[in-house]
């Protein structure tokens, strides 16, 4: 059927054009907001390389389907290394993906840039390998290789599944944190998804509508999360603390307030760039500690070098251990610091039905400076 002289081929392909045009359009306006930001954290770097490799992606895609619909005259060398191309942004799609998840959610196997290279080297052999086969063989159908179909679908899953069920198992161990877990883990899923139905239905551009549709409502969470996030540390700020507060229903709740011990000293003898250090440095440490708490943890940076942890659960809880806990994991981490040593004074009050939680926050406070002094006075 014809329309305005142009064939259901040409009117398909304008479609493709104007639905990659306007994905493109919307990559690029978040891709410049997110670096106008001068946000150079490495789970930042990984979400620009990932709107960079979904703009590339979107491009190929666009002249793969002036192949594809014959468009141009050469039309099968446009399929052949279009599809190639996108292909190979596709899997790199899914391996940012991954990084940026699990970096997110703080496991312990991407916090380094040499683990971080090592988790990339399936991606990197497997996309070697795709581009010397699509060099040495004229077949366009090159995913109908088994090997070929390993590098291009099953090697980019595996790392999507697997940020997918470490999610889960987050979200499973800290309620708190239940829906951001849930909510990064799980959206390379729909990116997923989409891409299966562009391969089922190759006459419309799904993945590129979808992924930006996808990319903005991520970008949009990702935007409301910092609000509650405090941009030194990276853990829960004030705001945070005062919306958690009202939820917070358990039986057993306690309260502990930290402060760091003598921290303008090492201000004034090493800097206040290594003073941010050493919060930054306690603040990951007291997150190492709650992560392994099973009972509903709640971390925030209070104010300055103040701190507080509210513990709650149904059972009783044995307070002492876990403060020895964070004491010793301090410790533990000072070894690793050669300037000085992070010491704390910690002040700890249980809710009591007669006290609301701000009260138990005050009192809390209050034994934490009780305990500072005493410290002081020993000196």
């Amino acid at each position: 059927m014809d329309f305005l002289g142009m064939s259901s081929y040409d009117l398909l392909f304008i479609f493709y054009v104007i639905a990659g045009v306007i994905s493109i359009i919307v990559f690029l306006v978040v891709l410049g907001f997110n670096m106008s930001t001068k946000n150079f954290q490495t789970t930042n770097l990984y979400f620009n390389a990932l709107l960079f490799l979904q703009i590339i992606y979107v491009i190929f895609t666009i002249t793969w389907a002036m192949g594809y619909f014959k468009i141009v005259p050469n039309y099968m060398f446009f399929l052949r290394y279009s599809k190639m191309m996108y292909f190979l942004a596709g899997t790199y799609v899914a391996f940012c993906w991954f990084m940026y998840v699990e970096i997110m959610m703080g496991a312990k196997f991407s916090r380094t840039k040499k683990s971080r290279m090592i988790i990339g080297i399936p991606i990197l052999i497997a996309n070697v390998f795709v581009v010397i086969i699509s060099i040495v063989t004229t077949d366009v159908k090159i995913t109908k290789n088994i090997l070929v179909s390993i590098s291009l679908m099953y090697i980019p899953s595996a790392y999507i599944l697997f940020a997918a069920i470490y999610s889960l198992v987050m979200a499973i161990k800290h309620k708190n944190n239940r829906k951001r877990f849930i909510t990064y883990g799980f959206f390379p899923v729909g990116l997923s998804v989409a891409a299966i139905l562009q391969v089922l239905f190759l006459e419309l551009p799904i993945y590129g509508l979808a992924s930006s549709t996808l990319i903005v409502i991520l970008f949009i969470y990702k935007i409301h999360s910092q609000v509650s996030i405090d941009p030194l540390t990276g853990i829960n700020n004030r705001a945070a603390l005062q919306k958690y507060v009202y939820e917070v229903k358990n039986k057993n709740i306690y309260v502990l307030m930290i402060d760091v011990d003598d921290f303008k000293s090492i201000n004034d003898n090493f800097g206040h760039l290594e003073g941010d250090k050493a919060l930054i440095s306690l603040a990951n440490t007291m997150k190492k500690t709650v992560g392994e708490v099973k009972d509903n943890c709640f971390l925030a940076r209070y104010g300055g070098d103040e701190f507080i942890i509210i513990i709650s659960s149904e059972e009783e809880i044995d307070i002492d251990s876990f403060v020895s806990g964070i004491e010793k994991d301090i410790d533990i981490n000072n070894e690793s610091i050669e300037k000085y040593n992070i010491k704390v004074s910690i002040g700890v009050s249980k809710v009591s039905n007669v006290d609301s939680i701000f009260d138990t926050i005050e009192n809390a406070d209050e034994k934490m400076y009780k305990n500072k002094r005493k410290k002081k006075s020993r000196r």
